[in-house]
């Protein structure tokens, strides 16, 4: 198995936009999908990510820490899955319920291996 990164991003809460009962069932849509690939040993973690946070860059030999990029769209949480190939954590995250509830960019990135890390 393969491990993969796959970002949540979008432009402010899709979420927010919707009515508490469709919130609700969001939740529950998004944490039995969840619960089924843990359950099948395809989640290893996943987890929202807080609004507020900076990006640190160095230039010129000196620290800079900002804001977010100038896009709109931030990552707004993470999962990290066990694929056999790119394909199938593609197929994976394409069955993401949230999907089904406004406008969401899923990022899927192999983790490369690097022997000596971890």
């Amino acid at each position: 198995m393969k491990e993969f990164m796959v970002f949540i991003k979008n432009e402010g809460n899709p979420v927010a936009k919707l009515s508490p009962e469709q919130q609700q069932a969001h939740v529950q849509k998004v944490g039995a999908y969840i619960k089924e690939l843990t359950n099948s040993g395809k989640m290893k973690a996943a987890q929202p990510l807080e609004m507020e946070g900076v990006v640190i860059s160095q230039k010129d030999g000196k620290f800079i820490d900002g804001p977010f990029n100038e896009t709109k769209e931030v990552i707004v949480g993470y999962y990290h899955i066990l694929a056999t190939s790119l394909e199938e954590a593609i197929k994976i995250s394409k069955a993401d319920p949230r999907f089904e509830d406004g406008d969401w960019r899923l990022e899927i990135r192999p983790v490369m291996q690097v022997d000596g890390i971890n």
